[in-house]
């Protein structure tokens, strides 16, 4: 029966762990609403998306300054990822502006 006790307890205090990062997480990625409530998959869908497109405005930004091409790798960090429909891009990313018009070839 003490067993069981821990065992809850502990499964407890992980869940409110791990919902308290959501929550974090939450805060940091800009919606519209900006106070609407993300579900868990939505949240890290959201998330993936969101860093996708810094990559892409950091990794546009260091071709505008050093002239030289990493093409879909930025610093060997990050693969480049499929990227968002500009509609749907803005629509997510409400208060973040998209870059430019994008130089890739179709």
């Amino acid at each position: 029966m003490t067993r069981k006790i821990f065992t809850s307890t502990r499964e407890r205090w992980r869940q409110q762990r791990v919902n308290s990062a959501f929550a974090k997480l939450r805060k940091l990625i800009p919606t519209h609403p900006p106070d609407k409530k993300l579900s868990k998959n939505e949240t890290l869908r959201l998330a993936m998306r969101y860093i996708n497109f810094l990559v892409k405005v950091l990794g546009e930004q260091s071709l505008q300054q050093t002239g030289v091409a990493a093409q879909g790798n930025l610093l060997g960090l990050f693969p480049q990822g499929p990227h968002l429909p500009d509609v749907e891009e803005r629509i997510l990313l409400t208060g973040v502006s998209s870059p430019g018009p994008s130089h890739e070839a179709p």
